[in-house]
């Protein structure tokens, strides 16, 4: 069969079944109802019957469709969105039932849900959540990535949401679809700062890292890094996109910089001291840590250093690197760490003494030296001497050793060394004859000496005060035959002589009692102790005239 044939044998058997249904029921139309609801009155919907376009409906209206009766199906169908574009403003009215299908009549309310746009913005990467929303729900904003390169030390890095969401995260926080939503990630740029040494790797500087465009950047190095126990680093500057020559500096980022801490070597200088009291004296105050290649004087340094007044310290040289140097003072080069000792001598005062005589030795001596000690081994004047019998020395761990024609004493500590002498009484036996006059005459010396107190029993003794002189008894005659000495050239001449009989020199005629009393303040100046003949070489007479006029001053009670 022809299929143009069984399309009209179609035909007739639906012709002739709508006619037996409406033959049994008595109807030959019905009615079909709808109803459009969920959208404003302002808006409409299109009205589709069985697929062609009938008319609009508004929000809340109704239509009535008239049918024949049959069994044929109908549908009436309507828009799925109104307004059919992206929505008015971010707002949209949804249906998700558009069509019904009936065969008989009755009614049905089309009805619609209001959907809101989401929207979302975002400078750099991507974000997810961006569309349509039914109202009520809940929707969020989901950002790719956080952070975006752009080059070298610059980047830009999620701050967060703004607008119609909110939260720091990369998911955003729940947003209420109550109404057409709009939002916007928050981006900040920031640029990187790189603190470097130099040398490298000195120390752990810090401010290295990224801040944010137009933002202070705050950084810092180490005053000193250690290296080992006598060599370290100094800061020194910063160079880069900073100068300055203080340790911590910031700098504003306007973008990608790059500060640098330099850094310049220093070593250790030690200055050591041997003995080591030296510092309770003088301390040497440049010692210490200086920059590699500077010279350091060191010194001066004293001489002596006075500890009490019978020990000091003499300055004996510094000493480096095992090189001694005798000067006062010494300059080192810093080219590495150096270590110097600054030695001194420990010195005594050996202070010798005699009461008689002249002795040496006094002074300083290097300790472990030996002190050199020179006496004469007999003192004095006719007619008494004294002779070195002995040394006391304090303390009295001393020790003197004798040598040919001096003493040794091994200084270790202060010493004070005296002599002692003993009295020594000498007769004048031989003088002149070694007459009884002679005799007579020591012996008046030496009752003089007792008298005035020069001498004791034992040895010397502090002298008392001088007496009142004896008064001057009247002059004797002058004997005969005295003579004086010419005071020009020698010659014995008469005591009475005016003129000198071998060279004519004018005279001083002195009468004798006047020559007694000369003799007399001769013997008191002397203390009683004279010579023979060199008080008559200082009285310019004989040494018989001497004699006799002693003799006569002992009878007359003034000498004894």
């Amino acid at each position: 069969m022809h299929s143009s044939s069984r399309l009209l044998l179609l035909v007739l058997l639906i012709t002739g079944l709508t006619f037996l249904i409406s033959d049994a029921t008595g109807q030959t139309t019905y009615t079909a109802s709808i109803t459009v609801q969920g959208i404003p009155a302002t808006m409409s919907t299109k009205i589709y019957v069985d697929g062609s376009a009938n008319t609009t409906l508004s929000g809340g209206q109704s239509r009535s469709f008239t049918f024949a009766a049959s069994l044929v199906t109908h549908i009436i169908t309507v828009d799925f969105y109104v307004p059919s574009s992206e929505g008015a403003n971010g707002t949209r009215y949804y249906n998700k039932e558009t069509s019904w299908v009936f065969t008989a009549g009755g009614s049905h309310v089309f009805a619609y849900t209001a959907q809101y746009y989401l929207s979302a913005q975002t400078a750099y990467s991507s974000a997810d959540g961006e569309g349509w929303y039914d109202s009520g729900s809940l929707a969020h904003v989901t950002l790719k990535e956080g952070e975006i390169d752009e080059g070298p030390g610059t980047r830009h890095v999620f701050n967060g949401w703004s607008g119609d969401a909110s939260g720091m995260a990369l998911v955003s926080n729940d947003i209420l679809m109550d109404g057409p939503k709009r939002v916007e990630a928050f981006w900040k740029t920031q640029f990187y700062l790189t603190v470097e040494t130099d040398p490298p790797q000195v120390g752990s500087p810090t401010g290295s890292g990224w801040y944010d465009a137009g933002g202070q950047a705050n950084f810092s190095a180490s005053d000193v890094v250690p290296a080992d126990q006598d060599s370290r680093l100094r800061f020194s500057f910063w160079s880069g996109a900073y100068a300055s020559q203080l340790p911590t500096g910031n700098v504003v980022m306007d973008r990608p910089k790059v500060v640098k801490a330099n850094y310049l070597a220093q070593y250790l200088l030690v200055v050591q001291y041997d003995p080591a009291s030296i510092p309770s004296h003088y301390n040497e105050t440049h010692a210490g840590w200086y920059d590699a290649n500077e010279n350091v004087q060191l010194g001066p340094a004293p001489t002596t250093l006075q500890v009490s007044s019978v020990e000091r310290l003499r300055f004996v040289q510094w000493t480096e690197s095992g090189s001694p140097s005798y000067d006062v003072s010494i300059t080192i080069l810093m080219d590495k760490p150096h270590k110097v000792i600054l030695s001194y001598k420990t010195q005594y005062y050996v202070d010798v003494r005699s009461t008689y005589g002249s002795v040496s030795g006094s002074g300083w001596y290097d300790t472990g030296s030996n002190a050199k000690i020179v006496a004469a081994s007999s003192s004095g004047t006719w007619p008494i001497s004294y002779a070195l019998s002995d040394w006391r020395i304090d303390p009295p761990t001393g020790k003197l050793i004798k040598t040919d024609d001096s003493w040794t004493l091994t200084v270790d500590q202060p010493y004070l060394v005296e002599a002692v002498w003993n009295v020594d009484y000498i007769p004048i036996i031989g003088l002149v004859g070694g007459g009884g006059a002679a005799l007579a005459l020591l012996a008046a010396g030496v009752a003089l000496a007792y008298r005035r107190g020069v001498l004791r029993r034992g040895g010397p003794t502090v002298r008392p005060p001088r007496p009142t002189p004896v008064p001057t008894v009247p002059a004797a005659p002058i004997p005969s035959g005295a003579t004086k000495i010419c005071s020009s050239c020698g010659n014995s001449i008469p005591v009475s002589a005016v003129f000198c009989q071998r060279c004519g020199a004018q005279q001083e005629v002195s009468a004798f009692g006047s020559l007694e009393d000369k003799v007399y303040e001769y013997v008191v100046k002397n203390q009683g102790v004279i010579s023979l003949s060199k008080a008559s070489k200082d009285l310019g007479i004989t040494v018989e005239q001497l004699k006799e006029i002693t003799e006569g001053l002992k009878k007359k009670g003034r000498l004894a």
